[in-house]
């Protein structure tokens, strides 16, 4: 029986675990935090296919602008460092048009099997997890803000996602819960939204059931390498952990991790927040993003999440309350009733970012089995399931069935 290390413990190590173990390999799971504080436990929850990629025109020259703008919705925290300077002049040279088309390309492609991933995990699991198929709504304040999101949604829609526009009279009488000042939404119906703690803990719950061992407050501090080949790798603790195949899936951690093995992932770790409210009413019944402010709203069992905000402020877990606030501040332009909401928990997180917009799967150039799947930035929740079943595929000797190679890591290798 084949035996395999997974190292990271979110929605892409725990998928990858789970398609693993029901090709029959043994996995152990170590994570150097405790599992249930990442982003994929503190994400808005919203598996939204089709999404377009951060790497848009425009974005760069808009996010120098906001560099030094603390309440910007895109903060970069200036700081002495030449790994954010190469990330930030290829993030750049990304952002133009002939690019997000590529981008595009390849997320679109992505969407229905990720969506499928999703469905087919919870069809396989009992996972109670307030996962509903309803869409999401881009929800614009203003006419111009409508006419914005047309483009992107006619760059969906011509990639075969239904999207429907929903001018204020039809949004406010499907969705009472917004202000009658909205001018409208464009409503993405093929995608759908889940409360993320609850779909990971059920996941993770599953994989120990299969068979599978997590070691949490655990990192790899070192590898075993013979040749082309991971043996396995040293934890923090001093344990060897031999293995037949890694899968490197630590999301913002990567990076350093994969340093250590020769292995260029040039990622940027970008801090989210979200903050959950009781007592809202009415409240949105799908998943929202708020385009103007940039906050997405997702119903969870009753309660209401908050989540957004883009920090490049490096890795560190600290809770900036002026960027905590500002989602609450965000999301009071477009709801009624926030001011009777109750807070019941706040959260920040990191998400790994590419400069490129897209992300990392496939086998690490000098490896033959060592799996790096990371990098899904704002689209992490949305394909990892996906991209944990193309890592099992790849390492059990499988064609995979959707092809990953535009995600290749040996991208950063050519240059």
């Amino acid at each position: 029986m084949s035996t395999a290390l997974v190292i990271g413990s979110g929605i892409v190590g725990l998928s990858a675990a789970w398609h693993l173990l029901r090709r029959g390999w043994q996995v152990v799971v170590v994570d150097q935090s405790a599992i249930g504080s990442g982003a994929s436990y503190g994400n808005a929850g919203l598996v939204s296919i089709g999404h377009p990629p951060l790497t848009r025109p425009g974005l760069a020259l808009q996010g120098i602008k906001w560099m030094l703008d603390p309440t910007s919705p895109l903060y970069i925290q200036p700081r002495a460092s030449m790994a954010l300077v190469r990330w930030l002049a290829t993030f750049h040279r990304n952002c133009t048009r002939t690019h997000l088309h590529h981008c595009m390309d390849v997320l679109c492609d992505m969407g229905w099997p990720a969506r499928d991933c999703f469905e087919e995990l919870l069809a396989a699991e009992p996972i109670d997890c307030d996962y509903r198929r309803g869409g999401w709504l881009e929800v614009c304040l203003t006419k111009a803000g409508l006419e914005r999101g047309r483009h992107e949604a006619d760059a969906v829609r011509e990639r075969g996602y239904h999207v429907e526009l929903l001018e204020r009279d039809a949004l406010l009488a499907r969705e009472p819960a917004f202000r009658p000042a909205v001018a409208g939404a464009h409503w993405y119906a093929d995608s759908a939204c889940c409360s993320p703690d609850a779909f990971m803990r059920g996941l993770a719950r599953a994989c120990v059931k299969r068979g599978a061992v997590l070691r949490a407050a655990t990192g790899a501090r070192g590898f075993l390498v013979e040749g082309n080949r991971l043996r396995g790798a040293v934890t923090e603790d001093g344990h060897q952990l031999e293995a037949d195949a890694v899968v490197l899936a630590a999301g913002a951690w990567s990076t350093p991790i994969a340093a250590q093995l020769g292995v260029a992932i040039p990622m940027e770790p970008a801090k989210g927040y979200h903050e959950d409210l009781e007592g809202v009413a009415p409240a949105p019944t799908v998943g929202c993003v708020l385009a103007e402010t940039f906050v997405a709203v997702t119903p969870m069992f009753g309660r209401l999440r908050l989540a957004g905000t883009l920090e490049l402020s490096g890795l560190n877990d600290r809770m900036v309350q002026r960027r905590l606030g500002m989602l609450r501040r965000g999301a009071e332009r477009f709801l009624i009733g926030l001011d009777r909401a109750r807070r019941a928990a706040v959260w920040n997180g990191l998400r790994p970012c590419t400069p490129d917009g897209l992300p990392i799967a496939g086998l690490a150039p000098g490896f033959d089995n060592l799996y790096v799947a990371t990098g899904g930035a704002m689209l992490g929740w949305t394909l990892g399931p996906l991209m944990g079943r193309l890592a099992a595929e790849t390492l059990n000797g499988e064609a995979p069935r959707w092809d990953a190679a535009p995600l290749a890591p040996s991208r950063f290798a050519r240059g």
